[in-house]
C-alpha cells in the first residue's frame, strides 16, 4: 500500500532530478521572458507530454488506493501504538490516508490535461495538490517513526 507508490514516485523524482541536472544550462534563465527562457519552456513542454502518461498512471494507482483504504479499512492502527492508537477503533486514520492519496491522485490525473494545452490553472492545481499532500505525507511519516517505535516498545518482550 505504501511501498509501491513510494517506489514509483521516488523513481519519478530521481529521473526528474537527473534530467534537470543534465540539462541545467537550459533552465538557468527560466522565467525571465527572454528567448532562451521561451526555448526552455518549449523543452519542458516537449519532455512533459510523454511523461504525463506515466504521471496519469500514477494518478490511477493513487485513485485505487483512495478507494481501497476506506473500503478495506486499511491503515487502522493497533491500540498499543502511541498517539495513533487512540484512533484504533475509529475510521480517522483510513480516511486521513485516503484523503492524502486522493489529493495526490487528483494532481496526477489533472496533470496531463494541464501539460497537453499548457493550461496554467490546471498545472497550478496539480502543484497545489502535490505540495499540500507532500508536506502532510512528510509530517505524517515523521510521526510514524515515533509511533512505530512506540508500538515495538509496547509489544515486544525483548526490551
Amino acid at each position: 500500500m505504501m511501498g509501491e507508490p513510494a517506489l514509483a514516485l521516488g523513481v519519478s523524482l530521481v529521473a526528474a532530478s537527473f534530467f534537470l541536472w543534465r540539462r541545467s544550462e537550459i533552465f538557468k534563465d527560466l522565467g525571465e521572458g527572454s528567448e532562451k527562457s521561451q526555448q526552455a519552456m518549449i523543452c519542458i513542454a516537449a519532455v512533459l507530454r510523454p511523461v504525463s502518461v506515466w504521471v496519469f498512471a500514477l494518478g490511477l494507482m493513487m485513485a485505487s488506493l483512495t478507494l481501497a483504504i476506506p473500503y478495506y479499512k486499511l491503515g487502522q492502527t493497533p491500540l498499543q501504538e502511541p498517539f495513533s492508537g487512540r484512533f484504533s477503533e475509529s475510521p480517522v486514520e483510513p480516511i486521513f490516508l485516503a484523503f492524502l492519496c486522493g489529493l495526490t491522485s487528483l494532481g496526477a490525473l489533472l496533470f496531463p490535461a494541464g501539460v497537453r494545452k499548457w493550461n496554467g490553472k490546471l498545472l497550478r492545481i496539480s502543484a497545489l495538490c502535490w505540495g499540500i499532500a507532500g508536506v502532510v505525507f512528510v509530517l505524517f511519516s515523521a510521526m510514524n517513526y515515533f509511533t512505530h517505535i512506540g508500538l515495538l516498545m509496547n509489544t515486544s518482550d525483548s526490551f
